[in-house]
């Protein structure tokens, strides 16, 4: 019995360090792009999927929130979005 559980442990370390944390990087980097896409048209940029994505926008003001604080930004200075 103990051996299993030794060998979970293993197996579990194993699929968290060749896996899970790979996939988590990848999933930041794609909510990045998803969010920063989202907002082209407040950054000045036009947008393609603007008119596909605007039932998002007031469910994603919060993501931008957590998004522009992971980028280092502590306050966002643009007037037009009601965020900080």
């Amino acid at each position: 019995m103990d051996n299993d559980g030794k060998i979970r442990s293993l197996f579990n370390q194993f699929v968290e360090l060749h896996f899970k944390k790979p996939v988590e990087a990848g999933s930041k980097d794609l909510r990045s792009a998803l969010l920063f896409s989202m907002f082209l048209e407040w950054f000045g940029l036009d947008n393609p999927l603007g008119i596909y994505i605007l039932d998002f926008y007031p469910e994603l003001l919060s993501e931008f929130h957590l998004w522009h604080k992971s980028l280092g930004l502590e306050h966002y200075s643009l007037s037009f979005l009601p965020c900080c």
